[in-house]
């Protein structure tokens, strides 16, 4: 399991993406899973995605210094470890999967593989001013990294109540040769408006996205 990428971007705020090369068998050694747990596990109908799952709980594992860990699953589904301090968002494509943990309050990541498909479905996350924004010089990766942005705040609120086109805005940003960098963002949500800073950084054909509140914004009933 290659560690492609580790950042501890401060005290409160890691995270890593890892590529899967080993076997199920090998993953599945490498946890402690209860009974709960494994019939999860094995609810999944292919192998991929049971990989997927076990090689975001080893990396949660590694982030939180090799402690054993429990993830649950709120009525949103938004995962969570109970009675600790850490909030955390996974996120996985393929063979790639990625972690991250915030002490101080909610956090969203996503990764995806950069194809072409996503030009069929640009319609249904993006306004008209942002498609506009993007243009034609690197489109795959604008459009890759404004669908992580979107989905990296919807997985920070953790709730179904939001539109990705109507309640997301995203900052016009350029898109940097070097393969990362950051711009903002905001959330028109019940609660009131939510700003953010998204991350973005290019790993091999992988867009990685990152949300991280740039002002204190609280979600009622989470904390």
């Amino acid at each position: 399991m290659p560690l492609i990428l580790t950042k501890k971007i401060n005290y409160d705020l890691s995270l890593n993406v890892w590529r899967l090369d080993e076997t199920l068998e090998d993953l599945n050694a490498q946890v402690i899973l209860d009974v709960e747990e494994e019939n999860y596990l094995n609810s999944f109908g292919n192998v991929t995605r049971k990989k997927q799952w076990l090689g975001y709980r080893i990396l949660l594992q590694h982030l939180l210094e090799g402690k054993r860990i429990k993830i649950c699953y709120d009525q949103f589904g938004k995962p969570f470890i109970p009675g600790s301090e850490c909030h955390l968002s996974v996120s996985h494509s393929v063979d790639y999967v990625a972690a991250i943990i915030n002490r101080k309050g909610h956090i969203g990541i996503d990764i995806e593989r950069i194809r072409e498909r996503i030009e069929r479905v640009k319609d249904r996350f993006l306004s008209e001013e942002e498609l506009k924004n993007i243009g034609a010089e690197q489109r795959l990766e604008k459009l890759h990294i404004c669908w992580g942005a979107k989905e990296s705040l919807y997985k920070w609120y953790g709730k179904p109540d939001v539109d990705f086109k109507a309640d997301m805005m995203l900052e016009q940003f350029h898109y940097l040769c070097i393969g990362k960098g950051m711009f903002r963002a905001t959330m028109n949500l019940p609660e009131g408006i939510g700003y953010f800073t998204i991350h973005y950084q290019k790993i091999g054909d992988y867009m990685l996205v990152w949300a991280v509140p740039s002002s204190q914004f609280a979600v009622p009933g989470k904390e």
